[in-house]
């Protein structure tokens, strides 16, 4: 009997005897049963993610005012130790400095900065996040600025998932003042593969369209090209337009099926959505 045993399944290189068989499809059954287990598990979580978001929305709906400085933070709100290695944190010093008023109080050696909240944010939290550093192109910073806040909205009942929500301000790009991509959860079991289980599936999604301003969609460019007719008549300049890579291609629905990378990291930005 030779018999090759991965993540719990149990591959049968040559055949059995019968009673033994029978014992294998009782565990392959138990196993199916954990796995159930498992499905109710992944459930309850989710659950118990929405009964905390409340709290969690509290804290966020404060970030949100110390990030477009509609309040300034208290010494207890600040009372956080400093590192000297973030280096996140040293380049929005030095951006402030280079963008804002900055004037020395002989009286104080604290720097008096001319500045609201904390510029660029959610482009910088962007750029520092593997899930979307990637999908950053040069043209899609000045868009981004005028982001001013990222949520994530738990959906729940048959259709259970999450939604992004991206708010923007007023800007010259677009009318949309917020985005969203809707992602959607299977919870069950695989039929064709049940022993591949491992929680619950990002199957589809849904994006929303973005209403351009003319000639603002960073998402294609126009691209010219000069044909020549079959008959030999003269040359003439057709202009097509042509996918551009953009951040701002996140709010279609993939073509393909999700990565795993992806699903994961998505998984995780449910979470832990802070």
């Amino acid at each position: 009997m030779n018999i090759i045993c991965e993540f719990g399944s149990c591959f049968i290189i040559i055949s059995l005897p019968g009673p033994i068989k029978r014992r294998v499809r009782a565990l392959k059954k138990l196993q199916y049963e954990t796995l159930k287990i498992d499905s109710e598990f992944y459930k309850e979580l989710f659950a118990l993610e929405v009964k905390y978001d409340v709290q969690h929305q509290q804290i966020f709906s404060k970030r949100r005012d110390i990030v477009l400085g509609g309040i300034e933070p208290t010494d207890e709100d600040c009372d956080w130790p400093t590192d000297d290695d973030d280096i996140s944190l040293d380049n929005l010093s030095e951006r402030l400095k280079s963008t804002a008023n900055v004037t020395k109080d002989t009286s104080n050696k604290d720097c008096q900065i001319d500045v609201k909240g904390v510029p660029d944010f959610w482009l910088k939290t962007l750029e520092n996040i593997s899930l979307f550093d990637e999908m950053v192109q040069d043209h899609d910073r000045d868009i981004l600025k005028h982001l001013i806040d990222i949520k994530c909205v738990l959906n729940t009942g048959e259709e259970a998932g999450f939604t992004l929500e991206f708010y923007f301000s007023s800007n010259k790009y677009f009318t949309n003042s917020v985005l969203t991509k809707r992602y959607y959860f299977n919870y069950d079991i695989p039929s064709e593969d049940p022993f591949g289980y491992e929680g619950p599936e990002i199957v589809r999604t849904k994006g929303c369209v973005i209403n351009w301003h003319p000639g603002r969609n960073v998402t294609v460019k126009l691209v010219k090209k000069v044909q020549k007719r079959k008959n030999g008549g003269a040359k003439r300049t057709v202009t097509k337009s042509v996918r551009e890579d953009s951040f701002f291609n996140f709010f279609e629905p993939p073509a393909e099926t999700l990565s795993d990378d992806l699903v994961s990291s998505l998984w995780f930005v449910v979470i832990f959505p802070g």
